[in-house]
């Protein structure tokens, strides 16, 4: 009778359809489980940025959006007296902190680098909400080497971009309108991306 084991057969001796089967099965293990591995990753993936889509959403959803910008006329820390028309036909980001907001402090090294990679027909703004003090301003502009104006809020004009939280930033288009806006620490590439999204005309 014919003996099938092949527990004490060298391997090289096994049938070579039993041999060619022993030696792709790991393989095939191993690229699905990459795979797995893979499809799980991606998925965890879209659910972090659809999760982050989501909250960015909420935390924006009464901002002025794709309407135009309300403007405004504020005094920046040399006195004079700034308007939002004055921008028109270049993008302009509107950047509304405290000097309080700890999160504010954490995004200014990303502020600066805007601010330092800006086009002849880009500025940015940075309109403080704590303005009853000057001076201080002027302190914490000078502790953080701010060099872009940054100009003395009013509870209109806060309340008119529906800004609640800091920082939060708009980012307008040359027309007037409002391309974007954020709430919340945003990263130096992020700011970039919503700046290249912006229209000069």
């Amino acid at each position: 009778m014919l003996d099938t084991t092949l527990h004490s057969v060298a391997p090289w001796e096994i049938p070579w359809p039993w041999r060619l089967r022993s030696r792709k099965l790991p393989r095939v293990k191993r690229w699905r489980s990459l795979v797995d591995r893979r499809v799980a990753l991606g998925l965890q993936i879209l659910a972090v940025l659809g999760l982050w889509l989501a909250i960015g959403a909420y935390q924006t959803r009464r901002h002025v959006g794709g309407g135009q910008a309300p403007d405004f006329a504020l005094t920046d820390l040399a006195g004079s007296r700034i308007a939002l028309h004055d921008f028109r036909h270049q993008k302009v980001v509107l950047h509304f902190f405290a000097t309080w907001c700890g999160v504010c402090k954490a995004e200014l090294p990303s502020i600066r680098r805007v601010q330092a990679n800006l086009d002849e027909d880009e500025v940015l703004l940075a309109v403080a909400a704590d303005s009853d003090d000057p001076e201080r301003l002027r302190r914490f502009a000078a502790e953080h080497d701010l060099n872009y104006p940054i100009l003395l809020g009013t509870r209109e004009v806060l309340s008119a971009y529906a800004v609640d939280r800091f920082p939060t930033n708009y980012y307008v288009n040359g027309d007037g309108s409002v391309s974007s806006s954020t709430v919340g620490l945003s990263t130096l590439v992020g700011m970039e991306l919503r700046l290249l999204r912006t229209h000069r005309e």
